[in-house]
């Protein structure tokens, strides 16, 4: 049957599909002044910032462990206009995390560097979903979660051991998917091989890796939804074998 979404909780979903409207999301064509002034005064505060291509979207529901929903291109102005100003407005925002287990029990998390929209923050590696992510006539959530681990880390998620299981978080319009991989190196090893990635990557986005064994581990500066998914992952972290 269908539902609205959980919140504030994590929990168990099969897959996620979202078609995509060629034309503008409604909410943004009504507030393109807006986000275009709010983006100037971003370009003063914080010049480094990229307003790319992203996929905002419509009508997330969840219906027999599906979420589905339909997406449409917009600037990324239009998502920092609409996080700082309207959450309550008729938009959604879904990404996807790759959530990396080392062999010895461990998480291992990324810290965002100063120049990026989120200075300081720990998360799993993860990205808003944009172009590159539609195949199709939809878009393709699990290729952006292996794209963006692939990119922030150097880790190919196809070497790892994934999870059958997807699993989500809420908390109002914003939804995360996560996906567990546990790789068979040690958190030492993989952590290594991420900080030599970081050394060479030209986005220097990342400023270090945390490696996080107990929910506290991450410290103050993971946000809700993935503190939500520490302290699921500790609690309960059985890997399904599918």
């Amino acid at each position: 049957m269908q539902s609205m979404i959980p919140e504030n909780r994590i929990f168990s979903l099969d897959a996620v599909r979202l078609g995509i409207d060629a034309g503008e999301h409604p909410w943004f064509v009504s507030e393109r002044d807006a986000i275009n002034a709010h983006w100037a005064r971003e370009q003063v505060e914080r010049p480094w910032l990229f307003n790319g291509t992203i996929m905002i979207h419509r009508g997330l529901t969840l219906e027999h462990g599906v979420i589905s929903g339909t997406s449409y291109r917009a600037p990324y102005a239009g998502l920092l206009h609409w996080v700082k100003t309207q959450p309550e407005a008729d938009v959604w925002h879904l990404f996807g995390s790759a959530v990396i287990l080392s062999s010895d029990g461990a998480m291992l998390l990324i810290r965002m560097a100063a120049k990026t929209a989120n200075p300081g923050k720990v998360y799993a590696p993860a990205g808003s979903l944009d172009e590159s992510d539609i195949k199709g006539n939809a878009v393709d959530v699990e290729g952006s979660i292996s794209r963006e681990a692939f990119e922030e880390t150097g880790l190919d998620l196809a070497q790892a051991e994934a999870e059958a299981q997807l699993l989500g978080w809420r908390s109002g319009r914003h939804v995360s998917i996560f996906r567990r991989f546990r790789f068979a190196d040690t958190a030492q090893a993989l952590a290594e091989r991420i900080r030599a990635h970081i050394r060479i990557d030209p986005e220097e986005e990342i400023e270090d890796v945390v490696v996080v064994r107990r929910p506290q581990d991450a410290g103050p500066t993971a946000p809700p939804y993935m503190q939500a998914m520490i302290d699921f992952h500790f609690v309960s972290p059985e890997f399904d074998r599918g």
